[in-house]
């Protein structure tokens, strides 16, 4: 061939021919399955759902998985690892290189043009695109964990919210009973049948009771509130929520919590995953000495005989001194650090479970105490001394006991029914369970 130019153009389309053969495509990707539940309508409001009906904690949960921040965030991130990976797999641009100087300036002149490409050697550029793909499967991993993390934090803060509702309902009837009593009363002493200390003490159980009802307000308020920010609907507030404390739910007792349910937790396998990726980083940091050779070829041009000269050139690096030592030990170092961070992960999430359970099954305790004797005795004291005021047998001061008994018998039962919905809610939150109660 009589120009070497032809040699360039040659030298760039084979070039790129072979490296289309000898690197394998990046393997695609698929992006996560959609967070939003198929029926769900992000544009729905929950002041819509208030319009209409109360909100559910299944839809206080959707709600959240469709607006709340920290899920976009953490598809955000996926989906910034996916782009990453994409990018490790491209192989380095070729480079137009005119070489030394041009020369002008009559007989001396020269002029030469010339292509290099960067040869990238052992097997670099795959460990990259496979520790960019362990990024993402961490990712997708941490991603489920903020799910659930989400969703047990919106379940905590709806029984809140469920539990502080039923209890203004009581603390309402109990004001309202004894606003009756005092009612009552002020019409017997005024007909000289009841005494000024009666009343007095009437007065007294109905101040209490609407001090109680205003602070359960408040309290009620602010749940609801704190439940709205959870959501991710702050500029909707909640007024109310639908449900009972006392609602069906999963029997945690007998369940068992060995190693295999720890390990199927989202966050042992994120830490799994990273300690995957480390191992090709090391492998990748060992690979790294192995030097990248530049080919060259060019043709060149002069004003006097030869005219027209062909450029050939390798170039590359000798790893005498710098054998990436430092980075190859801080790889080896990153393993055993990620792999210890895995046992820790274990460990903790070990106990979260076995404190949590020991709450729920103190509570299930409390409940079925309450259910079964409490509460039964504590209505039947009440009918009895009841029957006792009727008959003259007892005064206004046993009878308003034996009510005040009563309501707070019911105010701890919510209470231990918070306790024990509130821990099967994290129960449920540590088994990644999307169904609950």
């Amino acid at each position: 061939m009589k120009h070497p130019w032809c040699w360039v153009l040659i030298f760039c389309a084979s070039g790129q021919i072979a490296l289309a053969q000898q690197v394998p495509p990046v393997r695609e990707i698929k992006s996560l399955d959609s967070p939003l539940p198929a029926n769900f309508q992000a544009a729905q409001s929950v002041q819509e759902s208030n319009a209409t009906r109360l909100l559910t904690i299944q839809e206080a949960v959707d709600f959240a998985l469709a607006n709340h921040p920290a899920m976009q965030e953490a598809l955000a991130a996926v989906e910034e690892a996916r782009g990453l990976a994409y990018q490790a797999g491209l192989y380095p641009n070729p480079r137009l290189d005119s070489g030394n100087p041009q020369t002008i300036g009559g007989a001396n002149s020269v002029y030469s043009l010339g292509v290099t490409q960067e040869i990238v050697r052992g097997g670099k550029r795959q460990l990259d695109v496979a520790a960019a793909q362990r990024s993402i499967a961490r990712l997708q991993y941490e991603y489920q964990q903020k799910k659930f993390f989400l969703v047990t934090e919106v379940r905590r803060g709806f029984v809140a919210a469920l539990a502080a509702q039923e209890r203004v309902e009581i603390l309402e009837s109990l004001a309202k009973i004894a606003r009756e009593l005092e009612k009552t009363t002020d019409s017997l002493v005024k007909a000289g049948q009841a005494s000024e200390a009666d009343l007095l003490l009437l007065r007294l159980e109905r101040r209490r009771a609407e001090t109680a009802l205003t602070a359960a307000n408040a309290e009620l308020s602010g749940k609801l509130s704190r439940l709205a920010a959870q959501i991710g609907s702050i500029g909707y507030p909640i007024e109310k929520v639908a449900g009972e404390l006392d609602m069906p739910i999963p029997n945690y007792e007998g369940l068992v919590f060995d190693d295999d349910l720890v390990n199927r937790n989202n966050l042992i396998n994120a830490g799994r995953t990273e300690v995957q990726r480390s191992r090709l980083l090391l492998q990748r940091a060992i690979a790294e000495p192995i030097p990248n050779v530049t080919l060259q070829a060019g043709a060149q041009q002069t004003a006097s005989a030869p005219h027209e000269q062909g450029l050939v050139g390798v170039y590359f690096d000798l790893p005498i001194w710098n054998r990436n030592q430092g980075n190859i030990r801080a790889a080896e170092s990153s393993v055993r650090r990620n792999v210890a961070q895995v046992a820790m992960i274990q460990t903790e999430i070990a106990k979260q479970i076995a404190e949590t359970r020991s709450r729920y099954l103190s509570a299930a305790r409390q409940v079925q105490s309450y259910e079964e004797g409490v509460l039964p005795d504590a209505r039947e004291t009440l009918r009895l001394v009841r029957l006792g005021y009727d008959k003259g047998q007892f005064d206004i001061v046993r009878l308003v006991q034996a009510q005040r008994t009563v309501f707070e018998a019911n105010l701890e039962y919510l209470r231990v029914l918070e306790l024990r919905l509130d821990a099967a809610a994290e129960i449920s939150g540590l088994l990644q369970s999307d169904e609950f109660p």
